[in-house]
């Protein structure tokens, strides 16, 4: 008889799986659903290993993946706390590069539940600005993978825009959201925002803005859809497992 694994040593295997986990190794650690999730969590907030060599590398984004599969509440704020993830230079640093670019994706596909859970967190003053304004941010990619709360999201996202006692942090959040979910009724409150200075432009210039709310917003947002295996077939990583 099997002798059982726990869930902390199957996880660690991540960190020596290169670039695509063993379907084994997944499917050992899905089966363990909810008490998988802490040490999914601890790997995937290990930003510094984001920057150790190849495979160690590639844990963090495969454990990040895989919250995807057991998505639920608990998993936002570590993510979101983890932030800023540092990336030195983006051709070279892809593991970080991509962490950073699905973060949302996961946050994301909890689903209806995330949304509570992330305006509270874009509220919060004892969060860092950057962490708030990408829990705004993620809302977007909550209302993709979910479109019943689409309608909610977008309403309290406009109200926000013209909410005198929020600080600009949390106007910039909802410009953001807006934005990107590509609400075009939203463009003349979003441009307004912008005007009164309530919207640090090295986070999203004003042209980015307009563009995303005339054209339909992210194109990427539908990737949240994207389950575990999908997305190392559309998303990599590809490069090299060796450095030079």
């Amino acid at each position: 008889m099997p002798v059982a694994t726990p869930a902390a040593d199957l996880v660690r295997q991540l960190s020596r799986a290169g670039l695509r986990p063993d379907e084994r190794l997944v499917g050992q650690i899905l089966d363990l659903g909810d008490d998988a999730r802490a040490a999914l969590i601890a790997l995937a907030t290990d930003i510094p290993a984001l920057h150790a060599e190849v495979p160690a590398c590639l844990g963090p984004l495969h454990a990040l993946r895989l919250l995807g599969e057991l998505a639920e509440p608990s998993i936002i704020a570590p993510l979101l706390n983890a932030l800023p993830v540092p990336i030195i230079d983006p051709e070279d640093d892809i593991p970080a590069s991509m962490y950073a670019n699905e973060i949302l994706h996961i946050i994301g596909r909890v689903g209806a539940p995330a949304v509570p859970v992330l305006w509270e967190i874009a509220d919060d003053e004892g969060v860092i600005a950057q962490a708030r304004g990408a829990a705004a941010n993620a809302l977007a990619y909550v209302a993709t993978y979910a479109p019943e709360v689409r309608d909610a999201v977008i309403a309290e996202a406009r109200r926000r825009l013209t909410d005198e006692t929020l600080p600009d942090v949390a106007v910039a959040g909802s410009v953001a959201l807006l934005a990107e979910i590509g609400d075009a009724p939203s463009y003349k409150a979003v441009m307004a925002a912008y005007r009164a200075g309530k919207v640090d432009q090295s986070l999203m210039p004003a042209a980015a803005a307009r563009q995303f709310l005339l054209g339909g917003g992210r194109k990427d947002l539908a990737c949240v859809r994207h389950p575990f295996w999908e997305r190392y077939d559309e998303h990599g990583p590809t490069f090299k497992t060796e450095k030079s």
